[in-house]
């Protein structure tokens, strides 16, 4: 789907739908979403949700392009319906660390709520499909609906939940360990979308490093090992197939 680019006034520019994502198929789509019923608006009426769906965009990123930046203010929530989006702190070196990747009925930009600037840059690690949901809908949505406000702080509390998960999986064990979770987890979340043989798409190795904590070369010479001893082949010139009973054995195994 090609992009425009909308400005928000609040130093952020919008990436959203092209001419085809009209407020008419906005209401088809949100009624027929299978990620809102984990995400913001499981609570809302067809009706409800029809008043709504007109101002609330969806548009696809492709790997490598940048959702919002740290420091944006982008006036709006964001729910990943496909694909998984990287959230990166930069060093003072320059260097970067991808602090947390955000899957299918995640939401991104909670810090909108408090009125305060993002705290990553949010970046489409594979090719990834997201609704925009303007803050003042939200808002609106809140007044009517008090559940909301316990809906976001579940959202937070899972985010937060997720932190620790990411301290315990990619910040523990040897390199090779880190590896093969990391393998693993892509590879469950593409079978969220494709439940019988899922194509895991391979972040490139700067990235791989970014999660990791390890160099590219050492995550390039992971990867290699992984191919040779048969754990891991490609399927096309973006994808690759796991074996994932295999690489969850290499990353259970004690060091």
């Amino acid at each position: 789907m090609a992009l425009q680019v909308v400005s928000t006034g609040s130093g952020y520019t919008a990436p959203t739908g092209d001419a085809r994502d009209q407020p008419c198929d906005r209401m088809v789509r949100c009624r027929t979403c299978t990620v809102r019923q984990n995400a913001l608006f499981v609570g809302l009426s067809l009706d409800e949700l029809d008043e709504i769906a007109p101002a609330v965009p969806s548009f696809t990123l492709p790997a490598g392009a940048i959702l919002y930046n740290a420091g944006d203010r982008p006036n709006a929530l964001f729910i990943v319906r496909r694909g998984v989006v990287k959230q990166e702190q930069y060093l003072l070196d320059g260097n970067y660390r991808i602090v947390r990747l955000a899957r299918r009925t995640d939401i991104l930009g909670l810090e909108s709520l408090l009125d305060t600037p993002c705290d990553h840059t949010s970046v489409a690690l594979t090719e990834v499909e997201v609704c925009r949901v303007p803050l003042p809908i939200v808002r609106i949505v809140m007044k009517k609906q008090d559940w909301l406000a316990t809906q976001m702080i579940r959202h937070w509390h899972h985010a937060v939940q997720r932190a620790d998960e990411w301290l315990t999986q990619y910040s523990t064990g040897g390199g090779r360990q880190r590896m093969a979770r990391l393998l693993v987890d892509l590879h469950d979340w593409a079978q969220e979308g494709q439940p019988e043989i899922p194509l895991v798409e391979l972040p490139c190795r700067d990235d791989i490093g970014a999660i990791l904590g390890i160099t590219k070369e050492t995550a390039s010479r992971h990867i290699a090992e992984f191919r040779r001893a048969g754990l891991l082949r490609n399927a096309d010139a973006r994808h690759v197939l796991i074996d994932r009973h295999a690489l969850d054995t290499v990353a259970s195994a004690e060091t």
